[in-house]
């Protein structure tokens, strides 16, 4: 059964959002280490990849919290990328899911997704396909996720290049 994610209304997790050149990788600082102690609970994290592009998962709420990871930028694709029409909310899986902290699920395979920047605006999108009909959630600063029929379709990101 894949797995399925809703969306409510909510607080974005404030924080930075970067991605790191030399490692090939994005990183999310937290502005509040507090705030992300109380959404990742008792019961730690684990993580659903899109290749090695990492989605941080609180294991108590499974709520998202934060994307990170490996993602070569060599990879990418240029073109344009529209900024998404985003509504802060929280985007949780849904349906029958288990989540054992540290023991990530796997979404796709490195390459299914395409990976597009823009440098003009700063975007970053990851998606299956080229559709953008979809939910789109600020789950975090510079954090999108569009969902579409309880299926996670996009990811939408623009961090800071260093």
């Amino acid at each position: 059964m894949p797995l399925e994610f809703s969306a409510s209304e909510g607080d974005a997790l404030g924080g930075l959002l970067f991605y790191l050149e030399s490692e090939y990788s994005f990183r999310f600082e937290a502005g509040s280490p507090v705030d992300l102690s109380d959404r990742v609970g008792n019961g730690g994290v684990t993580s659903l990849l899109i290749g090695t592009l990492q989605i941080e998962v609180s294991v108590d709420s499974t709520a998202i919290l934060y994307i990170w990871g490996l993602h070569p930028k060599s990879r990418w694709e240029t073109g344009p990328v529209t900024a998404p029409s985003q509504e802060a909310g929280v985007v949780r899986l849904s349906g029958d899911v288990s989540l054992n902290r540290g023991v990530s699920l796997k979404i796709a395979e490195v390459g299914r997704w395409k990976t597009t920047f823009d440098s003009t605006s700063g975007w970053v999108r990851v998606s299956e396909d080229n559709l953008d009909d979809e939910r789109q959630i600020l789950v975090a600063s510079d954090t999108v996720l569009g969902i579409r029929d309880n299926s996670l379709n996009t990811i939408w990101l623009r961090p800071l290049l260093i």
